[in-house]
């Protein structure tokens, strides 16, 4: 499956999802899906918060806790869920404030899963 086909998936799949993305830890989205009639800068939300996850990440292997797998930040607004894909991508995913954040942390698990098998190293 593209990409573009495991964001849709993710985000139309969860029935609480927004927007999300395929980041590069350099900042640059690989793919990037928003919910039709929402307005969500989800590349954007992807690149600030993916260095917070960069700065998370070298403090737990300062700490030697192991490696990140997931962060979420929870605003007013909606949950954005960060979760690794490789060393060198994650997915920002993006859902309602209120939604059982539980469940979409599940299926972002399913969707980095299926994107790690996408990614040609």
């Amino acid at each position: 499956m593209s990409f573009a086909g495991i964001l849709k998936e993710l985000v139309d799949g969860s029935g609480c999802g927004i927007a999300s993305a395929i980041m590069g830890t350099d900042g640059l989205a690989v793919a990037k899906y928003v919910k039709e009639n929402a307005e969500y800068d989800v590349e954007t939300v992807g690149v600030e918060y993916g260095k917070v996850l960069s700065e998370i990440t070298n403090a737990s292997e300062i700490l030697c806790l192991g490696e990140v797998e997931e962060v979420v930040v929870t605003t007013l607004g909606t949950d954005v869920i960060l979760r690794t894909v490789s060393a060198d991508y994650f997915i920002a995913f993006a859902v309602a404030r209120g939604a059982n954040v539980g469940r979409a942390r599940f299926l972002l698990r399913r969707a980095a899963s299926q994107a790690r098998k996408e990614i040609v190293v």
